[in-house]
């Protein structure tokens, strides 16, 4: 369910929000360039601002230890860049839920190391964030828009309450980690805000728990689904406008896979070049993810799915345990039969190549979501449909549990998706029953279903479990005003070259 579907609002032109889907993340990420450029805006104008202010706070406290990781100043520069998971954005890479791993060190280690190595060379300040990240090799799209969301969240709240106010949207006081930043004190502060209520379903040790965390919107303008500034693009515009110094200190083809130790070392080594490239990048063109063509389906989710339901007048609803297997190959078939034969195929194809195996999982999820709603089930774990266990609940009062999994025939690792994945996931799980969507975008793809019907059944009696395994026609089809059966017309029409004629003219 989206942010607008749970409120039932009706968007207005002041509504630039991002449509947040609540149950699972969003696969975007904030990109603090796009704030940037939003400089002149009379709300937003001196966040990017608030954002370099913070980290210039950590800045002179590294500066200030010394290089002494046990200095005072040191542990509170550590604990400025321990960013919590933004979970209230619902944004980022967890599939399953808004809910990720939490506290990340990792990320925190990277950014004081790409601070040190910023001040060691004599930076006492910075103009961009990102410039952080590439002085230590460069640093993931999701984890930067986490430190984003964190840093600036002020704002964010902010804004999300003048949205609930404009939308009459109900709130409870809650809250909120990381709410502000003190640069008085040097440490964060959490605050209690009235925001609206997201009930999220998680899985921690195998079982299904529920939590209600904030919601926080941001404006569309500022999310992209791949990073503006990125550690590869730098390496590139150095070798192309300092390649003389580069070749000096760097003895191998720009050509071969470069390491990310090779690209901190290069940032380091030549820290204008940091200072360049990101200066001449505040010219460029900068456009954040199209929401509204949504090419990637990583957004406008909940009407996908809802035309390959149309067909169905009544869905099966098993009585008892011994149909759930029939229940769950229902919801499969759907799928199937929707893109084989109701022209759904085009949801799975971005101009000549098919979508990505996320494209395919979200088809699917709300496949069986649409179809569990028509059945009055209750389905548990939403977001795993299509890459992971999922809960089914019947009205009867018993339930039961399956693992459905969505694997493309092209990807490089399908074959030990069936024959290792699955069944080691769903003895994990304790699920015995699971089926394995096979998606096919060629002939040659199309040719695996006696190999797969083999490996399903090895995998199965190997592992003491249930697979049943589905391949599914994704190959584009032609309109079905443009199919022609000439064998048929001319049985039709005998002799009578005429009309034959005619049912050829007729296309």
């Amino acid at each position: 369910m989206q942010f607008s579907e749970k409120y039932d609002i009706r968007r207005q032109q002041a509504d630039d929000w991002l449509d947040i889907r609540l149950s699972s993340d969003t696969n975007l990420a904030i990109d603090p360039f796009l704030i940037w450029e939003s400089g002149d805006d009379s709300f937003w104008g001196s966040a990017h601002d608030h954002l370099i202010n913070f980290f210039d706070m950590v800045f002179q406290l590294v500066k200030s230890a010394g290089g002494d990781e046990d200095h005072p100043n040191w542990k509170k520069a550590a604990d400025l860049l321990i960013f919590p998971e933004p979970a209230e954005f619902c944004l980022g890479v967890a599939e399953a839920s808004p809910l990720g791993s939490g506290s990340n060190k990792g990320l925190q280690q990277d950014m004081l190391q790409g601070i040190k190595a910023a001040s060691d060379v004599g930076l006492s300040q910075i103009a961009h964030m990102e410039a952080i990240a590439l002085f230590q090799g460069g640093i993931g799209m999701d984890r930067i828009g986490d430190t984003v969301c964190n840093v600036l969240k002020t704002y964010f709240i902010e804004y999300t309450k003048q949205v609930c106010v404009r939308h009459s949207i109900p709130t409870r006081r809650q809250l909120v980690r990381n709410a502000t930043w003190s640069s008085e004190y040097a440490q964060w502060v959490n605050q209690y805000h009235d925001l609206p209520v997201n009930k999220v379903t998680y899985m921690r040790q195998g079982r299904f728990r529920e939590k209600e965390i904030p919601i926080l919107l941001t404006p569309d303008r500022f999310v992209r689904d791949i990073p503006f500034v990125s550690a590869n693009d730098h390496w590139n515009w150095s070798w192309v406008n300092m390649a003389s110094e580069l070749r000096r200190d760097f003895n191998f083809d720009i050509a071969r896979r470069v390491a990310r130790k090779d690209k901190a070392r290069m940032a380091r080594l030549h820290p204008d070049s940091v200072v360049l490239y990101l200066r001449e990048l505040e010219d460029s063109p900068k456009e954040p993810y199209p929401v509204s063509e949504d090419p990637k389906m990583l957004v406008n989710q909940k009407d996908y799915g809802i035309q390959m339901m149309d067909l169905i007048s009544k869905p099966f609803i098993p009585e008892s345990r011994d149909q759930f297997e029939k229940f769950v190959n229902s919801i499969a078939y759907w799928y199937q039969h929707g893109i084989e034969h109701q022209d759904s195929w085009y949801l799975l194809w971005d101009k000549a190549r098919g979508r990505n195996e996320r494209a395919a999982q979200v088809l699917f999820r709300n496949v069986a979501v649409n179809y569990c709603r028509a059945a009055n089930v209750d389905l548990t774990g939403e977001a795993n449909a299509g890459q992971g266990p999922v809960d089914f609940k019947f009205s009867a009062g018993w339930g039961s549990r399956a693992l459905i999994e969505v694997k493309l025939v092209r990807s490089s690792k399908f074959w030990d998706g069936i024959l290792a994945q699955q069944p080691r996931y769903q003895l994990a799980e304790g699920v015995e029953y699971g089926v394995f969507l096979a998606i096919a975008y060629t002939d040659e793809e199309l040719a695996i279903k006696g190999k797969l019907d083999r490996a399903a059944e090895i995998s199965s009696r190997r592992h003491g479990v249930k697979i049943h395994p589905i391949l599914v026609d994704a190959r584009k089809k032609e309109s079905a005003s443009n199919l022609r059966d000439r064998d048929a017309a001319r049985e039709l029409h005998g002799g009578d070259r005429k009309n034959f004629r005619k049912s050829d003219d007729a296309d």
